[in-house]
């Protein structure tokens, strides 16, 4: 779709395609491919741009997808990481530099909605998140809003010692603003440690452990090549939204009723 805001705003400044191409580092082909919607920018690309025409480079990532018109259940991703404060999301990517441009996004709307932002991942990508995310906000936004958990302390912890990592974070969690959380994981496992801290967090509610629900966006994110046809069905059983590269989809078998996602209820406990 041909970005007719881009071309009016170039021309109100009366740049020509040479220079804003030239200014943002990119050849002047591909800026022209930008304008006439042939290509989408990269997120380093969309604020170098952005930075010349001096704009929200978000506005790049609004615009509506074709699909939508033809079926009211497909989202643009990053319509919908604005718009809720919760739900649970099952993400299978293909390609790490869409993974990369998603959780940048994710993280970026939550802060412009005052959400906290919580990020398990691998300390080797959280720094090529970390530092892509110093092109949009400022280092105060950053460490007001989001906080990273290595991925890697959890796996090497029981389910006991999990529950206290995350209570570390009880004061950000008994204030009001919502919270969204991006988790990824390297493949799935039948008995996962989410499962396992599950089977934990169920034992202490026999004993009467008062648990209360809140605004929560939760994303689980899987390379899609480590799952089978057969788990990816399961796996959607349990998540209301499927997600992929390009697009959010209402998961088509998703049960409330089987729903074993218990994630969130670890942050909301009073004793």
């Amino acid at each position: 779709m041909r970005r007719e805001w881009l071309i009016r705003l170039r021309k109100s400044k009366q740049f020509t395609q040479e220079k804003v191409a030239l200014d943002a580092y990119i050849d002047r082909a591909f800026y022209s491919q930008i304008e006439t919607g042939k290509r989408n920018p990269s997120f380093d690309i969309a604020h170098n741009i952005a930075k010349v025409l001096n704009f929200d480079p978000m506005i790049f990532f609004q615009d509506t997808l074709n699909i939508e018109q033809s079926s009211p259940s497909y989202r643009h991703i990053p319509e919908y990481f604005r718009s809720l404060n919760r739900g649970d999301i099952l993400y299978l990517f293909t390609n790490f530099d869409n993974y990369l441009e998603h959780v940048i996004t994710f993280l970026i709307t939550g802060v412009q909605k005052d959400n906290y932002c919580i990020i398990i991942e691998q300390n080797r990508n959280y720094i090529q998140i970390q530092q892509r995310l110093e092109n949009f906000l400022s280092k105060s936004e950053i460490e007001a809003y989001i906080y990273f958990i290595d991925q890697e302390e959890i796996l090497q912890r029981e389910p006991k010692d999990i529950v206290d990592i995350f209570r570390k974070l009880q004061d950000l969690f008994e204030e009001k603003n919502p919270v969204r959380i991006w988790m990824v994981e390297e493949q799935y496992t039948e008995n996962d440690w989410i499962a396992e801290l599950g089977n934990h967090l169920n034992l202490e509610e026999n004993h009467n452990l008062k648990v209360t629900y809140r605004n929560i966006l939760f994303l689980r994110a899987y390379d899609a090549s480590q799952i089978s046809a057969g788990l990816h069905i399961k796996k959607m059983q349990c998540y209301s939204y499927l997600m992929t590269d390009s697009e959010i989809v209402n998961s088509p078998f998703y049960r409330s009723c089987n729903k074993s996602f218990v994630f969130p209820s670890l942050f909301i406990q009073e004793s």
